[in-house]
């Protein structure tokens, strides 16, 4: 009983493996094979119970025998391919438009009002310094001058004679010698953003990477 299990087995193998169907020239598909490893394949041949083949992923010659193959699907779609050497070889271009550069300081300063935020921060710093500063200024003419107008009444009236208040004149003072530190600092930002987007081009590289495969193997080539 076990001897006729045993052959059944073996017929039923041997027809499982009959319907598999290997052309002899295939220009692309899959193959499974009987462990269930899928491999994309390029310009398979079959014959002599061998089938060679081209792994598309790896892009180097294999082959298996016709027992190790479980299925093979034929992909008859078209499809635009490029051999692993040219494209290893080719460098990678850049489509990106190229932003016009600006030469002139006005034109520069207009195009980073806008765009960069360094520039803009100083600018706002500045701004304010300069606020300050003429805040400042007017307070302490303001005081001076009713300090001035409180004292000729005083030597006009027989009362007593009123002080002024120095007040205005302190916060005046303080108020603009911070104004010229920020109008300082935010000048230098300023200066510093256009100075970087002036010599952003001489740090700036792009190297182009080639592959080169000769005589001694397989190397890579880095031009700047």
């Amino acid at each position: 009983m076990k001897k006729i299990f045993t052959l059944l087995f073996a017929v039923a193998s041997l027809a499982a493996y009959s319907q598999i169907s290997i052309p002899a020239n295939s220009t692309k598909g899959t193959i499974v094979t009987q462990d269930n490893t899928t491999i994309e394949y390029r310009n398979l041949k079959y014959e002599k119970g061998k089938v060679t083949y081209r792994n598309a992923q790896t892009g180097t010659e294999e082959f298996l025998y016709d027992n190790s193959v479980k299925s093979i699907t034929e992909n008859t779609n078209p499809e635009n391919t490029v051999s692993a050497e040219s494209t290893s070889a080719a460098p990678a271009v850049n489509n990106e438009k190229r932003e016009e550069k600006l030469t002139s300081v006005s034109a520069v300063r207009g195009y980073l009002r806008e765009n960069n935020s360094s520039y803009k921060s100083g600018r706002t710093v500045s701004d304010i310094g300069s606020g300050l500063i003429i805040g400042g200024g007017a307070a302490f003419v303001i005081g001076g001058l009713s300090n001035l107008s409180k004292a000729e009444k005083s030597t006009l009236s027989s009362g007593p004679a009123k002080k002024g208040s120095s007040t205005p004149l302190i916060c005046g003072i303080i108020a603009m010698a911070g104004g010229v530190v920020m109008k300082i600092a935010g000048g230098a930002q300023m200066r510093n953003a256009i100075r970087e987007y002036q010599n952003a081009d001489a740090r700036k590289f792009t190297p182009v990477y080639y592959v080169i495969n000769d005589g001694n193997g397989v190397g890579m080539l880095m031009k700047f």
